[in-house]
Formats: C-alpha cells, sequence, structure tokens
C-alpha cells in the first residue's frame, strides 16, 4: 500500500502532537487535520497505549477490502446470512444453519436488501462476488 504524503505529513503531525497529550480521548485539535485525508476504505488505528512499549503511539493504516466495504453497513447477523446467500443457501436452509425462524431469516434478507439498495439476492452475491475480485 503506498502512502499519500500529505496524509503520512499529518500523521507526523498528530503523532508528534500526541506525545504531549497525556490525556484521553485524543482531543479533536490534534486529529482535525486527517479529516481531510480520509477515504472510503483507509483503516487508520492509533495505540496510545504502545507509547509505554515503544515510547510513541503505534499509528497503523490498512486499506479495507472492498467486501468490508460493502458489508459495512449491516449488522453482524445480517454480514453472515448474506455471506450465506452468496454461498447460494435458500432462506430454509439458511434458518436452518442459523437456529433462528423462516421469518427471521426473510427479515434479514429483506433488511440486507434494503439498506445495501440492491434489487435482488442475485445481484447481492453478484456485488460481493465482484468486490471480492477487487
Amino acid at each position: 500500500m503506498s502512502v499519500d504524503p500529505k496524509l503520512l505529513s499529518a500523521l507526523s503531525s498528530v503523532v508528534a502532537e500526541l506525545g504531549n497529550v497525556p490525556t484521553r480521548p485524543i482531543p479533536q485539535s490534534i486529529i482535525k487535520p486527517l479529516a481531510p485525508l480520509v477515504r472510503p476504505g483507509l483503516e487508520l488505528t492509533i495505540d496510545l497505549d504502545a507509547s509505554q512499549a515503544i515510547g510513541a503511539p503505534l499509528v497503523m493504516l490498512s486499506d479495507k477490502p472492498a467486501e468490508s466495504l460493502l458489508l459495512s453497513a449491516l449488522t453482524p447477523r445480517q454480514k453472515h446470512v448474506a455471506k450465506l446467500v452468496t454461498e447460494g443457501k435458500t432462506n430454509r436452509q439458511i434458518a436452518a444453519d442459523l437456529g433462528i425462524t423462516l421469518a427471521t431469516v426473510k427479515d434479514h434478507v429483506h433488511a440486507i436488501l434494503r439498506r445495501l439498495k440492491l434489487p435482488s439476492r442475485a445481484t447481492l452475491t453478484a456485488a460481493l462476488n465482484n468486490s471480492q475480485k477487487t
């Protein structure tokens, strides 16, 4: 993953400022320079506890997989149901696998399609399969 020089510079400034901040949560004024540089799929973690071990906050950047982005609007249960749908399982099979009622599965599938603004199970499967390829 290549890191945008602007993001790297902003992160350096934030880490330098964090060295002067003994309290939590991190003041918004310190984090604010990162806001314009954030993009979908970029995950930023700042571990303040690492300061004790390595002398500075540990900053981690990672790209979320496209599948994570697609499913990010869903609850954990809905994500599980969506994955079972993409495996080609019927509502009845999903209900049996998860130990829930058929009506509950139908509610989950309906909520998944509504949240992702998809018209059908087939488009859900296609969207998830395409996101795994990128």
